[in-house]
């Protein structure tokens, strides 16, 4: 999915919001905070699913996974790996 801009490459403020067109097209919208984010900027996360144990993982952005905010996305059906 293509996005527009992504909001850590805007704050950054020694990075003045450059970011390559090909990091912008294979960005996404952060599940956990629904703000733009660039592939330089993503991280994986991995759960299981608390009904059927099965493994799984999805993007997030950096800024989620650093304050830990990604643990609280739908937190009673997933038991959080990393």
């Amino acid at each position: 999915m293509t996005i527009k801009y992504c909001q850590i490459c805007n704050k950054d403020r020694l990075g003045d919001g450059q970011t390559s067109s090909k990091a912008l097209a294979d960005g996404i919208i952060c599940p956990v905070c629904y703000q733009p984010t660039c592939v330089n900027h993503l991280a994986t996360v991995r759960w299981r699913w608390r009904s059927s144990g099965e493994r799984d993982a999805a993007q997030v952005c950096k800024a989620c996974v650093r304050s830990y905010r990604h643990r609280d996305w739908d937190k009673y059906s997933r038991e959080w790996i990393s």
